[in-house]
């Protein structure tokens, strides 16, 4: 239903032939003299694997830190070959508990490792400094992960099961982790 609108000031003799749809029940105004955009817009551009530059070297499994839980965090290392440094992520928890998939850059790792005294135990929250996601979950599973056997880059402090301390090898570990080479991937079909 059209209604047209009047000025109803009274000072002021003038009105408005501007038309409007008015909804009976609602008493709101309905524009209908929009712009239809007529054109699609698409990008045709390929989609692109954002994690396309990463080569797998590691993948494997680690206990969580809690001596109660039988859960398991699994985990990638892989080499980036646009910087030729490796990076790690978490890839599943068998206990479905939220984590990150971002790649955390073992470099960066590394150096906050070096900055810990060896023989003073420290919590796991000092790893976020090296991953960003929004869970709390990340560090206590990034800790339990950098305590898996293959890595071994940090070890389980005597004084509690959730404290760590650097692994005394940490060179070692780091120059053994460095030397894998780049798993081989079945051919695309």
């Amino acid at each position: 239903m059209a209604v047209k609108a009047k000025n109803t000031k009274t000072s002021e003799k003038a009105s408005t032939d501007k038309s409007i749809e008015v909804d009976e029940k609602s008493n709101d105004e309905v524009i209908t003299d929009l712009p239809v955009e007529t054109e699609i817009v698409t990008d045709d551009k390929p989609d692109i694997d954002p994690d396309s530059q990463y080569k797998t070297v590691l993948v494997g499994q680690a206990k969580t830190l809690s001596a109660k839980s039988k859960s398991l965090i699994g985990f990638e290392l892989a080499l980036n070959t646009d910087d030729k440094c490796r990076y790690l992520r978490m890839t599943a928890n068998s206990n479905g508990g939220l984590f990150s998939k971002e790649w955390v850059s073992l470099d960066e790792v590394f150096a906050l490792l070096e900055q810990q005294d060896l023989d003073k135990p420290f919590k796991s929250s000092i790893f976020k400094a090296v991953i960003k996601g929004g869970s709390a979950n990340n560090v206590s599973f990034l800790s339990a992960v950098f305590r898996a056997e293959d890595l071994s880059l940090i070890l389980k402090s005597e004084k509690s099961q959730f404290l760590h301390m650097v692994n005394p090898l940490l060179v070692n570990q780091r120059d053994r982790l460095s030397k894998l080479k780049v798993l081989p991937t079945p051919a695309l079909k």
